[in-house]
């Protein structure tokens, strides 16, 4: 976790005068295969967590906090990023596309004993294996 971190925390400093990006990505170029689209937000949702770790001490499952978008005030978007679930050190979250809300992807963050249910895809089919690494639903 620690050079996780330290990479994240430098890419931060990289892009401290850049504002945080919403949760949403557009459409991928290739709609039957959204993984590319839904990896990226899922790294943009590993930066705001960093990003509100360094700034409260603790991970957060509330993507308006992470300056994101809700998945209600996004309707028209293409990618929706959830937070499952998220402690002081460690979280995990998935994202779906909207075209094909059958697959999703995963990452985590952090130390897997603090997870009461393991990370895994909307339909359970792919557990994450390494931290930071999004894993997808096969497409």
């Amino acid at each position: 976790m620690t050079s996780l971190r330290a990479f994240v925390l430098t890419g931060l400093l990289a892009l401290s005068f850049a504002p945080i990006s919403a949760q949403v990505v557009p459409v991928s170029a290739n709609a039957s295969d959204p993984s590319p689209t839904l990896k990226s937000a899922l790294r943009k949702l590993v930066t705001a967590q960093e990003s509100y770790w360094m700034a409260h001490g603790t991970y957060t499952t509330d993507v308006a906090a992470l300056g994101m978008y809700s998945p209600t005030t996004a309707k028209g978007d293409s990618v929706w990023v959830q937070v499952v679930q998220a402690g002081g050190r460690s979280w995990w979250g998935r994202s779906t596309h909207r075209a094909r809300r059958d697959l999703s992807c995963v990452i985590y963050v952090g130390l897997t004993e603090d997870f009461t249910a393991s990370p895994s895809t909307d339909a359970g089919r792919v557990k994450a294996q390494k931290e930071g690494e999004p894993v997808c639903d096969a497409f």
